[in-house]
């Protein structure tokens, strides 16, 4: 089916709908409004509280503001009451009159004396807020507030949100880059701004590098994870949607700086500060206007070593034995930085106009230099090879050439988003229209990492893989030979300078529109609505790979400066460093000296167009068949339209055009949910939802990419036969709130996938991913449709302060959830059995223990993600795709060239504050308190790919929020 065809089915389903409602537009003249705004006794607004008009049988929910408006009340007594999670309920009665408005301020008092700190305690205030939300959302919401994001040192977006139920990440060089929801791979969350998709600044792929986006930028984090008809259906994991800030009834202000060490590679040092002000205008505060920034920079270190693990299947018990280790040293300063405002004007009550935008930018610069070892022991078999020649019966045996090599890199990624909103809602007597028109533009800018890699001049090597020095698998050792061959800059000489240069970006332009209509069917108060969206999504890559090869031999001695790097900690003494010379020694050289050098064709081979365009419409209806039960259903139609172009080559590399090509498909996506109030504190609720998940960009238009340098490269190859995935999600989901504050939470989901996107990952020798790259061995990633997949979990969290408790130890307060889920893939080619999910964790949990005691506050929290995989490379001879039988993988499902998992991980953060007065207060903290492990093993834990360290950072600041003064 053509979009074409689709654009009809919209146009049809919107004039249905207004033949179905007729034009009901009443009179105002002899009607009346309720309207007024929600706060607790110190004037603070409270979001999130339910607000109920009697006996009209009317619900709002508190905005961001605190307020509400109900609009077309019949002239009479009405008695207005307000409940929110932490404070006592509370009535007031109001006259309506014809054609005027009437207030209804509820000033709300705290349901325990013990409960003051919700007042002037930044967190509690938000915990209280998040709480109300997700009591009162019609989906299944949790809730991030800014103050409980404060709360803790959360390096960016990504590492807030990780603290969440069923959440893990994808860390990337100490902190979260990527978020997992409920088991699922990072493509399945999707991120949206104000309910606007934000692109992705990367290359090729859909999911949000939320590393780019400081922590401190937004007014709190909303993870949906069920689907109505409402939203985008391309959240199969769940949707996190970015609040930003607006202005507040009191004035916003607030101001904090920080700066600290960590002790690792000499010492690095990293500094942040964060701003915002904020306020509302005129007589009755219609207009709010707010603007607030962040900065940081952050001098990060890194020790890693990157081994790659075999077996000896000769000797007894057929031990780990090492083909090779790389032994890397990284050196960061990240700086980050980030504005946004929101400008917004209610013109009436119930009527709102908005202008939202937001700009991040994230140059993530470093310098990296690695020293690759190769094992050279005789008299062993192996299920692969190291640098010896071997006999008829596979056993080591000189001569042994596996000489060390040596690549030095500065790495200059610069990533941006940025996003504007306009938009409104406009509530009337018995119908609300809301729109909103938006723009987004999100960009990597490639430098290229550019590097150096240099070569051995030795014919032979004495290096050896020392398993007698081994005391820890974790850290194997290696004999001094090895150094002193690898260390020796004499013997190593220039073989290549790699580069690449472009840029990659996307733009989206989108518009949406929704309109709703209250109606009453057999007695029951109901709402329809119908909406739709439209997107225009165009990325590319225009980057260009460029090799330069000396002409003769230049030795790394000559790129030796007095001041380079070395660290004579390295890896806490378990290794020596050699010497460090920068790239920029070498691209000097280079730049002084072009005729020493030549310069290979340019490859283009990872260039890319890609339009989208995302049609979609839905209608959906709510009733409230009871004052506790409210089911809602409806439809969503999602029809998207693809054009892409790639480059095409000779098998001499030669550029002989662009490949074009096109298609699309719809897909309906039926949605349903029962809420249930079986106490005023207890809510049971069912849903059911269908989404789905496109599949990346340079997949589909088969782009290409590589990496060269260390002892294995890798590359990662587009299939353009994807299809995009679909699932359906069901969620049971018990919510109880605790007096006088507090909440549990306990639910069961299952999704059942359909053509489950996977990436397969194989090591080949002799490989060639495009024809300008060099020969030899890569570990090469192809992303493939499985049969089918499911996953299923359980969740619980708990969230109380303890002031039933005895003395001092009634200001202790605990927030802890805790995630179970199990998975499996049916149909992966090349293999007969049903592995996990890729990025299904079976066990998440965190816990973040809390102390408020008069001026003073203590959060500290712990984070685990359990092992998961992270690619699939595990094949036992069954068909791939192409109908021919896979190679079975040495070692079996559990050996050393299985599927790779992540280890598991487990960080533990504090921070504490002390008021000082004024607003005034000093904080401190330690971020990755206990040196927590980053890294990755094949098969086995005791198959280590890549192990790093970090190292704690220590940090001391002050921050200045007069709106929380402690008391």
């Amino acid at each position: 089916m053509r979009i074409h065809r689709f654009g009809t089915i919209l146009v049809c389903l919107c004039v249905l709908t207004q033949l179905l409602l007729g034009d009901v537009a009443q009179s105002q003249g002899n009607k009346g409004t309720v309207a007024g705004r929600v706060t607790d006794t110190s004037g603070g607004v409270l979001q999130g509280a339910s607000v109920e008009l009697d006996p009209a049988g009317l619900t709002r929910v508190s905005d961001t503001q605190g307020e509400f408006a109900f609009k077309g009340v019949a002239p009479g007594s009405y008695t207005v009451t307000f409940n929110f999670v932490g404070m006592e309920p509370h009535s007031i009665t109001v006259e309506v009159k014809a054609g005027e408005t009437v207030r209804a301020d509820g000033m709300l008092k705290v349901a325990s004396s013990e409960q003051e700190v919700l007042v002037t305690a930044e967190r509690a205030h938000g915990e209280a807020d998040a709480l109300n939300r997700e009591k009162n959302a019609d989906n299944l919401l949790q809730v991030l507030p800014n103050e409980v994001i404060r709360s803790l040192p959360n390096a960016n977006m990504a590492d807030a949100i990780g603290r969440l139920p069923s959440v893990t990440l994808e860390r990337d060089e100490g902190e979260g880059k990527y978020v997992q929801i409920r088991g699922t791979e990072p493509r399945l969350t999707n991120v949206t701004l104000d309910g606007v998709n934000v692109p992705s600044p990367e290359a090729g792929i859909r999911q949000i590098k939320l590393d780019t986006i400081p922590a401190d930028l937004v007014e709190s984090v909303e993870i949906n994870k069920t689907l109505q008809a409402n939203q985008d259906a391309d959240g199969i994991g769940g949707s996190v949607n970015l609040v930003t800030k607006t202005a507040g009834e009191r004035p916003t202000i607030s101001f904090s700086g920080a700066g600290g060490l960590t002790p690792i590679a000499g010492t690095r040092h990293a500094v942040e500060a964060t701003g915002t002000l904020g306020q509302r205008f005129g007589a009755q505060k219609r207009f709010g206007a707010l603007i607030g920034g962040s900065y940081d920079w952050n001098g990060r270190g890194i020790d890693d070593i990157e081994p790659v693990p075999d077996q000896a299947v000769n000797l007894p018990g057929s031990p780990t034995q090492f083909e090779a280790i790389d032994i890397r040293e990284y050196r960061y300063y990240r700086t980050r930085w980030g504005i946004a405002g929101s400008l917004d004007w209610k013109p009436t009550d119930g009527s709102t106009l908005y202008l939202h935008g937001l700009y991040s930018d994230f140059k993530n610069y470093g310098e990296r230099w690695v020293y690759s070892l190769n094992d050279n022991t005789t008299g062993v078999q192996l299920l692969d090879a190291n640098g010896c020649d071997t006999d008829t019966n596979g056993v080591t045996v000189a001569p042994c050439g596996g000489v060390p090599s040596f690549n030095t890199q500065i790495r200059r990624p610069d990533y941006a988003i940025a996003s504007l909103i306009a938009g409104g809602k406009h509530v009337f007597a018995t119908r609300w229209f809301a729109w909103d028109l938006s723009g987004g533009r999100s960009r990597q800018i490639e430098n290229g990492d550019p590097s150096a890699s240099f070569d051995s001049t030795l014919s032979t090597s004495a290096c050896e893989f020392d398993p007698a020095a081994t005391k820890s698998i974790y850290r194997p050792q290696w004999t001094q030979n090895c150094y002193t061959e690898a260390f020796d800059p004499t013997t190593m000489v220039l073989s290549s300078i790699q580069a690449s240069h472009g840029l990659t970006a996307q733009v989206n332009l989108q518009v949406t529109g929704a309109m709703g209509q209250r109606y009453s069917i057999g007695g029951h108060t109901a709402t329809i609505e119908i909406g739709g969206r439209f997107r225009n999504a165009h990325k590319f890559d225009d980057s260009v790979n460029t090799e330069i090869d000396p002409n003769a031999p230049l030795t790394l001695q000559t790129f030796v400066k007095p001041n380079d790097f070395t660290n004579s900690g390295y890896y806490e003494g378990s290794y020596p460093l050699g010497t460090n010379p920068k790239f920029d020694n070498v691209f000097a050289f280079y730049s002084t000296n072009k005729g020493l050098f030549t310069q290979a064709p340019d490859d283009i081979s990872s260039q890319f167009d890609l339009v989208e365009k995302v049609s979609a419409g839905y209608v959906m209806n709510t009733i409230d068949l009871s004052s506790k039960l409210r089911f809602i259903a409806g439809v969503r139609f999602e029809g998207t339209n693809l054009d892409t172009a790639t480059p095409t080559f000779d098998d001499s590399g030669n550029f002989i055009g662009l490949t074009k090509a096109n298609g699309s498909y719809v897909k309906v996506l039926p949605s349903a949910s029962l809420r249930y109030a079986l106490t005023n504190n207890t809510n049971l609720r069912l849903v059911y939802g269908r989404g789905l998940s496109r599949p990346d960009p340079q997949d589909i238009a088969q782009a290409v990419s590589f990496s060269v340098g260390g002892s294995v490269n890798t590359a990662s190859l587009g299939n353009p036969k994807l299809k995009a995935e679909t699932a359906d999600n069901f969620d049971v989901l018990v919510q109880h709130y605790l007096n006088p504050f507090g909440g549990i939470e306990a639910g069961f989901f299952y999704k059942r996938l359909y053509d489950p996107i996977v990436s397969q990952t194989t090591l080949i020798d002799n490989f060639q991913p495009t024809p300008t790259a060099p020969v030899g061995t890569y570990r090469v990633s192809q992303p493939i449709n499985a049969g089918s997949a499911w996953v299923y979990g359980f969740e619980a969290s708990y969230t109380q302060h303890l002031t039933f408790l005895p003395g001092i130890l009634r200001r202790f307060g605990i927030s802890a959830n805790y995630g179970y889920t199990n998975s499996q893939a049916r149909g992966l080619p090349g293999r007969s059995d049903h592995p996990r999910l890729v990025r299904s964790a079976p066990h998440t949990w965190n816990v973040s223990p809390t102390f408020d005691y008069k001026r003073f506050s203590y959060r500290a929290g712990l984070s685990y993600n359990a092992a998961n995989i992270f690619s699939y490379g595990f094949q036992d001879g069954t068909l791939t795709q192409d109908g021919t039988p896979s190679d079975p993988t040495p070692g079996g499902l559990k050996g050393p060239f299985s599927d790779t998992y992540f280890y598991p991980h487990l960080q533990i953060d504090m921070q504490g504050s002390m008021g000082m007065g004024h607003g005034l207060s000093l904080i401190g903290y330690i971020l990755n308190v206990n040196n927590e492990v980053f890294g990755f093993y094949n098969g086995s834990s005791k198959y280590m790919i890549q192990r790093e360290y970090y190292k704690p950072t220590y940090s001391v600041g002050l921050r200045w929020n007069p709106t929380f003064e402690k008391k």
